[in-house]
């Protein structure tokens, strides 16, 4: 570490004078040992796209070509087999001792029982890491090759002044590639669509890809939302590596429509309120070297605008959270190699490679020109979390009714570097009883910013920001949220928790996320089994039984034996007429899942149905199939089939849309429409694919219909929901008047021309994105397991009109008003107009079930809380239907 302190201390080198010797980038020498892009791509940096798996052989070549100065390291493998990797740039002294620099990273990460001394010597002798990643979308293509050559280029520089500083000073990390799914199907369809030559006109095939589009992963993932909710593999693999190194800066490098310039930091208004002062000066920092470089250049840009740092979920936020200056860049997309402009200036591929390159190198400099502050203030923002005293000090999660979701939720905080404790037993604390234990969660850690930022129900807006939003709509102007508005994981994962003032003073343990999650057998099974049905493993144990081949019951009526009451949808298992070794097969089960099984010594109840009566109904192991494709949205479509496919292990046919009208349904026992994209359901399925699925659900099917696939279902001609959208409150209704003259009208005062303005029909504005809470119908069957409620993300503009009980039964409804937010902000008169009305619906019709969700409950698949009701759709469901095939 010696040395490595004295040649940081000789390479030190001022921003004046790194300034006075800027060269051009695009102007240096480069040592011809080391490959060129045309060498191993076959092309030049930025003359053509380069595909997921060569930009990692090129990273690979640059390593085998100088081992001494880059290293690459695998960190994650694609749903579709691709590698992920990224490349460590750095000084040779460096990259030789990088087990004791990642020690003493993970020391400034963590100052607990580090001596001040110590902790001011190791800022002073670690060099700080720069990660720049790249490509989270798969068809925002630029990026990646200016990762490329800003790899080479730190590499290979010869004689760059601004490169030697880079690497003299700090650790670069590259990571080329985040998204290789969605790049390798991006250039798939480009390379289908090419001609004789580039075609800059923006209709052209070429530019118009095919759905889903490359933007996403395999499971048609927004990656760019995924970071807390690490559903993806890609992002687990990154989070780990991000841990592992603790950056001081993070760059997302993305790209916009190709009609803009490049944004930079600083970021937008609002920011998340745990954002530091000197994390904000330091944007503005980079900000003005960019400013520097791309005026040089002629580059335009703009700053400030849109993209915004508020959300925890995105690829600047999250790092953020842990203490880093993280900056989303966005260059305009030629979406191709070339894009005619609307001003008709062109904007080829080449431009936006040497701009996000230019930008990258930027960055890089001004954190070596600056090391030892941004090191500094990586380290006092950690340990500011651990002092902080304003506010609550932890947040216990209950482990007594959704046992498996607070595990779950618990697993999710600890693999994203938060500690979480483990009480055992029953006892009381910050106002709440807990009778089966808790889990602990304490903000006065190093990680304690983005715990309570995911914790606590609700992550406040500035009232500044919001005041001029709500005076915006009262303008009729747009909104400027940029995303949700909540994302509190409790509420989320519908997991009962209580904020504490005082920490409780209970014996505790580190919870390892890396044990099994705890399932098993209780009680004597002379009879058999039930699972009951609270959480959603008790519904994946079920389904791991059904696909076993197990004959199971559900009931729609409570039971009691002895003192333990069964809720409805608990599934009864008789040991008599079942086939293979079932103690077996449920044992294993309940291990897979962490489920917790009930023997049963007799089938007598105390109180309650028994299992011979009509409350009780067989359940099948569900064929499922789901449209896909055009007229339905990518990330509804991905993330219902990831929610099924890999949390509950629940094959999943998909369909195309069109394909439904002619597709053999009697295959299938539910069929499930994502929410509508593009032309919708109307436009893909016509009259004959209505008549199709009515004839599904009416010899036994049960469809289920999610967000705003209910408006097609509900609509004139198909019919198969009484249910209707609602107007507006305040909406003038269309009063029939035809043709050009309308009753004449006398303004008197300014409320009656902003009422006189008000469009007719005009639909609720839409949400941003809140947390509200719904509550259960305890007589239906869709709402087993909510006796308590839940909590729904709510966006858009859709509120269903209620239904009387005779046509339809509410299973789910929102809250009344004054209990209705859980997290978030709603328009008050969104508030007004939603509360009571429906969320989750069902009707029997002919032989089977009609079921629809008025939002979307897979939504970026973090919704964990309502798992179960998608699960009660596709597995109590067909229990419900009685199919004639």
């Amino acid at each position: 570490m010696r040395m490595i302190a004295a040649i940081l201390a000789g390479a030190l080198l001022s921003g004046a004078a790194a300034q006075a010797q800027d060269a051009s980038p695009f102007e240096i020498r480069h040592d011809t040992d080391i490959p060129a892009a045309a060498d191993v791509l076959g092309h030049d940096f930025g003359t053509e796209i380069t595909p997921p798996e060569d930009a990692i052989d090129y990273l690979r070549a640059l390593e085998a070509a100088a081992p001494d100065r880059i290293r690459v390291f695998d960190y994650a493998e694609s749903w579709e087999g691709r590698t992920l990797a990224y490349a460590v740039i750095a000084r040779p002294e460096i990259l030789a001792d990088l087990d004791a620099v990642q020690a003493n990273l993970a020391r400034l990460a963590d100052p607990r029982g580090v001596s001040a001394a110590d902790l001011d010597r190791l800022a002073a002798e670690t060099p700080p890491v720069v990660w720049l990643s790249y490509g989270v979308h798969g068809d925002e293509i630029s990026s990646t090759d200016a990762g490329l050559r800003t790899a080479y280029h730190l590499v290979s520089a010869v004689n760059d002044p601004m490169a030697r500083t880079i690497l003299d000073n700090t650790i670069v990390i590259i990571d080329p590639v985040q998204n290789p799914d969605g790049r390798a199907r991006f250039v798939h369809s480009f390379e289908q669509a090419r001609g004789l030559e580039a075609d800059p006109l923006r209709f052209a095939v070429e530019h118009d890809q095919p759905w889903p589009g490359g933007r996403f992963n395999h499971y048609l993932f927004d990656m760019n939302r995924d970071w807390f909710t690490m559903s993806q593999p890609e992002t687990v693999g990154r989070v780990q590596a991000m841990l592992d190194w603790h950056p001081v800066v993070v760059v997302d490098a993305h790209e916009m429509g190709g009609d803009s310039s490049y944004f930079f930091a600083p970021a937008a208004e609002p920011f998340n309120p745990q954002i530091v002062r000197s994390q904000r000066a330091a944007q503005d920092l980079i900000g003005r070297n960019h400013a520097r470089w791309f005026d040089r250049f002629g580059y335009t840009y703009f700053t400030r605008e849109i993209f915004d740092l508020f959300y925890p979920g995105y690829g600047d936020m999250w790092p953020t959270l842990h203490g880093a200056v993280a900056m989303t860049y966005e260059q305009a997309s030629a979406r191709g190699l070339v894009w005619r402009r609307q001003d008709g200036s062109t904007l080829t591929y080449g431009d936006a490679v040497d701009h996000h390159f230019i930008a990258s190198l930027s960055t890089a400099q001004v954190v070596a020109e600056n090391r030892e502050r941004f090191v500094r203030d990586r380290l006092a923002f950690r340990q500011g979390a651990i002092d902080e005293r304003s506010g609550p000090r932890g947040i216990l999660l209950d482990r007594t009714g959704n046992r498996w979701g607070a595990e779950r939720l618990a697993r999710l905080l600890a693999r994203q570097g938060i500690e979480v404790d483990a009480i055992e037993g029953g006892f009381t604390a910050c106002g709440s009883r807990f009778r089966n234990g808790a889990y602990l969660v304490r903000f006065d850690q190093p990680a304690g910013r983005l715990a309570r930022t995911l914790l606590e129900a609700d992550t406040r807006l500035p009232d500044a920001f919001m005041e001029e939003q709500e005076s915006r709509r009262a303008r009729g102007l747009d909104h400027e949220l940029y995303d949700v508005t909540a994302w509190s994981l409790p509420l989320m994962f519908d997991v009962e928790m209580a904020a504490c003032q005082t920490l409780p003073a209970n014996a505790s343990q580190r919870f390892d996320s890396e044990t099994a999650m705890s399932g098993g057998v209780v009680g004597d099974a002379a009879f058999g089994y039930a699972i009951p049905w609270t959480d959603a493993g008790q519904a994946a144990m079920a389904a791991a039984l059904l696909r076993d081949g197990v004959a199971m019951r559900t009931t729609d009526a409570p039971f009691t034996i002895g003192d333990r009451v069964f809720p409805r949808g608990t599934v009864v298992i008789q040991r008599h007429g079942q086939t293979g070794d079932l103690d077996a097969l449920v044992r294993a089960a309940a291990e897979e899942t962490g489920a917790i099984a009930i023997g049963l010594s007799s089938s007598w109840t105390d109180e309650g149905p028994n299992l011979g009566s009509g409350n009780f109904n067989a359940m099948v192991a569900p064929r499922i199939a789901m449209a896909w494709g055009d007229g339905t949205a990518p990330t509804s479509a991905g993330a219902v089939r990831f929610v099924l496919e890999r949390r509950y292990g629940l094959p999943v046919t998909i369909i195309r849309t069109a394909r439904l009208r002619s597709a053999d349904l009697s295959q299938f026992d539910v069929l499930i429409l994502p929410e509508a994209g593009g032309a919708g359901y109307a436009g893909e399925l016509g009259e004959s694919g209505a008549h199709a699925i009515t004839r599904f659900v009416q010899t036994g099917g049960v469809l289920v219909g999610l967000g705003d696939a209910t408006r097609w279902m509900a609509s004139s001609g198909v019919d198969l929901l009484p249910v209707q959208r609602e107007r507006a409150a305040d909406a003038i209704p269309d009063d029939g008047v035809d043709g050009p003259v309308i009753p004449g009208r006398i303004i008197e005062d300014e409320a009656e021309l902003l009422a006189a303005e008000t469009p007719r029909d005009a639909m609720p504005d839409s949400s941003p994105g809140a947390l509200l809470r719904v509550t259960a119908n305890g007589d239906a069957w869709m709402s087993a397991g909510y006796d308590d409620g839940a909590f729904a993300l709510v966006t858009g503009s859709d509120i269903y009109s209620t239904v009387p009980l005779d046509e339809l039964t509410t299973a789910l409804r929102f809250a009344g008003p004054d209990t209705l937010v859980g997290g978030g902000y709603l328009w008050a008169e969104n508030r007004a107009q939603i509360a009571f009305k429906p969320f989750l619906v069902s009707r029997p019709s002919g032989q089977g079930q009609v079921i629809a969700f008025t939002q979307d409950p897979t939504t970026r698949a973090y919704q964990e809380g309502l798992d179960l009701a998608l699960l009660n759709a596709v597995l109590l469901g067909p229990a419900h239907a009685s199919p004639l095939r």
